[in-house]
């Protein structure tokens, strides 16, 4: 007898339907040997394919992770705009990552095509049930390509106001002045009116304040065109005006206008306030506040 034994050509199908099988020599070979040693293999191959595919995920998140912080120094050192550099960096890694998936599943031995086609069905209907998220995902673009706004400007939208700390794939973060945090979706951002404050060199501040019918209007306004001239933090190269804003019950209002560069605009928004506080008390310029009359009318016999 031969020391090995040659097998025919059969399907683990046929074995299954049957109690034994033949081999070329005629000798019956039973079948729980052959299926466990079958099994042995299966195991032995797909747990080869299965390490080989972890193997592939560790080792591709971690070139990953090297690639990703490589391109964000490189758009740093190229002084990339930070709105650009931190939409587009973010992006790179999720789509890197996806591919290590795909190419570890393909290892295991899953047909790429058939779960392209089940990852496009989920697509699709993980896609209608977000689809708030991805006009997020649109504004966000758009933002980066029109730029209405960038990382660093003051703006102000639905009611909230602040500095743009980060534009993400779908939200917007701006820091208020008392620094708090507001996360906005892009899609409003994008389909609502903006307020960029920072799109300028220059912002014109506006002051407001109120004189006695008595003082002197001449006097108050030459007054306040010194001071404000004579202000460092305001752009010498714009016109200072001070006008009558409107007459109210109580006293002359005036509208006082100067520019400032934006970097200083609080700074001078304080400072001119104060000064202006302090002119008037110098000046004995009065500051008119509301007052009312109060008549005690007594009744007869009482």
């Amino acid at each position: 007898m031969q020391s090995y034994i040659n097998y025919l050509a059969v399907t683990k199908e046929e074995i299954v339907n049957n109690s034994q099988i033949i081999t070329n020599n005629n000798i019956f070979v039973p079948l729980k040997n052959t299926t466990m040693e079958w099994l042995i293999e299966d195991i032995i191959k797909y747990a080869i394919k299965f390490g080989a595919a972890i193997f592939i995920l560790l080792i591709g998140f971690w070139v990953g992770n090297i690639l990703k912080n490589f391109i964000r120094r490189r758009m740093i050192k190229r002084n990339v705009d930070p709105t650009i550099r931190n939409f587009i960096v973010p992006l790179l890694d999720i789509l890197f990552k996806i591919l290590v998936v795909i190419t570890s599943i393909g290892v295991v031995g899953f047909h790429i095509t058939s779960f392209a086609a089940v990852l496009g069905g989920l697509a699709i209907g993980v896609g209608m049930a977000m689809q708030g998220s991805l006009s997020n995902f649109a504004g966000g673009i758009l933002i980066i390509i029109f730029k209405p706004f960038k990382v660093g400007d003051y703006i102000e939208s639905q009611g909230h106001g602040g500095t743009v700390s980060a534009i993400s794939i779908l939200y917007t973060t701006i820091i208020t002045p008392n620094r708090q945090e507001v996360i906005l979706p892009n899609s409003v951002l994008l389909n609502n009116p903006v307020k960029n404050f920072s799109s300028q060199p220059l912002r014109r501040l506006d002051i407001k304040v109120g004189i006695s019918y008595n003082d002197d209007y001449e006097k108050v306004k030459s007054l306040l065109i010194q001071m404000f001239e004579n202000e460092p933090l305001v752009v010498k190269s714009e016109p200072v005006t001070v006008e009558i804003l409107e007459f109210g019950p109580d006293s002359v209002n005036l509208a006082i206008r100067a520019f400032i560069k934006i970097e200083n605009y609080w700074d001078a928004y304080f400072k001119l306030h104060q000064e202006t506080k302090h002119l008037f008390d110098a000046n004995q310029i009065s500051i008119p506040f509301p007052q009312r009359e109060v008549h005690l009318v007594q009744k007869s016999g009482e």
